[in-house]
C-alpha cells in the first residue's frame, strides 16, 4: 500500500489525467467553500481579522495534513543539514502568509465566479516573472498572444454594473489580482530556488511558517470570537484537505508525466470554481464574465500548447 501504489496508478496517462481533474476540482471548491465559511461563522465584509484567523486554522491545518502525505507518500530521504530553512520561511511569508491575507480578504468582497477567472490569469503573470527571472525562458508569439488574450479577458470581465460583474473594486478585484501575482512570483521562485528541496517537506513547512503568522495576526486583529458550529469545523476541514490533497496529487501527476502537457488541466480550475460558485453561492453568471472567461480560457490554452 506504500504511497498507495503510486507508481502503478499513476504511471497511467488515463489514470493521471482522471485524478488531475479531481485535484482541479478541489481547488476550483476552494472559492464557494471559503465563501460558505464566512456566512456559517458570522464573518462580515469589515471583519479582517475573523477572516485572516480563519485562513492561519485552514493551512495550519493543512501543513499537518502534507506532513501525513510525507510520510506516507514520499520516497526520498531529507537531510536535516540541508534542509534551506531561510527559502522555507520566504516561501511561507510570501505564498501562504501575504497570499491567502490579499485572496481571504478580496474574496469577501467580490463575486466567486468573478475571482475565478481572474485567478486564471495566473498563467500569464508566471510567463513575465519567468522572462524577468529566468534568463532560460524566451518570449514567443504564442506568448504574446495570450497574454493579448488574458489581460483582454480580465478588462471585459470587469465591465458593466449589476450582481457578478460590478466594476472593479480594490478590496475585492485588487486584492485578488494582487493575491494571484504573489502566487505566480512563488512559483517561479520555487522552480528556480527549490528544484533541491522535497516538494512535500517544502510545502507542509511553508503552510505551518504561513499559518502561524496569520494566526498570530488574525487574534491581534480580531474583534469577535469566531463561531465553531459543527459545519464550520466541517468547513475548515475540507479547505484544508483541499489544500494538502490537491497538491500532493499534483506533486505525484507531475513525477511521471510532462508538466507542459498536463498544465492544460488547471484550465479546470476557474471553470469549475466558477460552475460551483453559481450551484452553491447562487451567483449570476453574466455575458461579460462568459465572454471574459472564454478569453481568459483561450489564452491559457494557447500558453499551454506552446509550452507543450
Amino acid at each position: 500500500m506504500y504511497a498507495f501504489k503510486e507508481a502503478n496508478l499513476l504511471k497511467n496517462k488515463k489514470n493521471a489525467i482522471i485524478f488531475s481533474i479531481i485535484a482541479m476540482f478541489l481547488w476550483g471548491s476552494a472559492i464557494p467553500t471559503i465563501k460558505t465559511t464566512y456566512l456559517e461563522m458570522g464573518i462580515g465584509a469589515a471583519d479582517t481579522g475573523e477572516k485572516i484567523l480563519v485562513a492561519g486554522l485552514r493551512f495550519f491545518m493543512a501543513g499537518l495534513i502534507t506532513f501525513l502525505y510525507l510520510k506516507i507518500f514520499n520516497k526520498e530521504e531529507i537531510k536535516k543539514n540541508e534542509i534551506n530553512w531561510k527559502f522555507i520561511i520566504l516561501v511561507g511569508i510570501l505564498q501562504t502568509f501575504i497570499q491567502y491575507i490579499f485572496y481571504y480578504i478580496g474574496l469577501s468582497h467580490i463575486a466567486g465566479v468573478k475571482s475565478s477567472i481572474i485567478q486564471a490569469s495566473n498563467s500569464f503573470i508566471v510567463v513575465i516573472f519567468s522572462m524577468l527571472m529566468l534568463p532560460g525562458d524566451k518570449i514567443n508569439k504564442n506568448m504574446i498572444l495570450a497574454l493579448i488574450l488574458g489581460t483582454a479577458g480580465i478588462i471585459i470581465t470587469n465591465l458593466g454594473k449589476g450582481n457578478a460583474s460590478e466594476g472593479f473594486k480594490l478590496t475585492g478585484d485588487g486584492f485578488i489580482i494582487m493575491s494571484t501575482t504573489v502566487n505566480a512570483l512563488c512559483t517561479v521562485l520555487i522552480r528556480k530556488y527549490g528544484q533541491k528541496e522535497n516538494s512535500y517537506f517544502l510545502m507542509g513547512a511553508q503552510f505551518i511558517v504561513g499559518s502561524i503568522l496569520m494566526i498570530i495576526t488574525g487574534l491581534i486583529l480580531s474583534k469577535s470570537n469566531l463561531i465553531f458550529t459543527p459545519k464550520a469545523v466541517l468547513l475548515l476541514s475540507y479547505g484544508a484537505f483541499i489544500s494538502a490533497t490537491a497538491f500532493t496529487i499534483w506533486t505525484i501527476v507531475l513525477k511521471y508525466h510532462s508538466a507542459g502537457e498536463f498544465g492544460v488541466y488547471k484550465l479546470f480550475i476557474p471553470l469549475f470554481g466558477s460552475i460551483l460558485s453559481v450551484l452553491t453561492l447562487g451567483e449570476a453568471f453574466t455575458i461579460n464574465l462568459a465572454i471574459g472567461m472564454v478569453l481568459v480560457l483561450s489564452g491559457s490554452l494557447i500558453l499551454n500548447r506552446g509550452k507543450a
